[in-house]
């Protein structure tokens, strides 16, 4: 297994050239690039850029909700984050690509500015731990699994940790 693994505290590792790690093959870095296209997509919010790298048949499934199938729901899905949480950032510390799975971690940050998902704005700014793996197949993200600690959310903006167990 070829690893990445910088645990960085100011720079994102979304802020360095694929070409910097070298111990990955071609192809892994090919992987690599499409994975970082995706998350700059969510860092610019543009869901057009996290779809360009999705398979047409591609699943993103954010373990808080359904997953999301196909690059109809996978907008709507992505249109429902960048409108609640016009700032949201992904801050990347760590990759590990071995192969087709690109594994990444760090932290997701933004500030509820409209409704989230039947949620409440409440203007308040939220930071978390984060994981995603993405598989790739035929030169496509196919399946994107989001973790990420959505208590500790809950508690920074404000909502009713007890609703989550409804």
């Amino acid at each position: 297994m070829k690893t990445r693994d910088w645990l960085m505290t100011e720079e994102s590792l979304l802020e360095k050239d694929v070409d910097t790690f070298e111990d990955l093959s071609e192809r892994e870095k090919k992987n690599l690039q499409l994975v970082m296209t995706e998350l700059n997509g969510w860092a610019t919010q543009s869901v057009d850029m996290v779809l360009s790298v999705m398979a047409e048949d591609g699943v993103y499934y954010d373990i808080t909700g359904e997953p999301a199938a196909g690059h109809d729901e996978i907008r709507e899905f992505g249109l429902g984050w960048v409108d609640a949480v016009p700032d949201f950032k992904p801050f990347i510390e760590s990759f590990i690509v071995q192969g087709n799975k690109v594994v990444n971690m760090g932290r997701i940050r933004g500030t509820i500015q409209k409704e989230f998902f039947g949620l409440p704005a409440t203007g308040k700014k939220f930071d978390c731990q984060y994981c995603q793996v993405a598989f790739i197949e035929n030169g496509k993200i196919k399946y994107v699994r989001d973790h990420w600690n959505l208590v500790d959310m809950y508690y920074q903006v404000g909502w009713d940790v007890k609703t989550l167990a409804k």
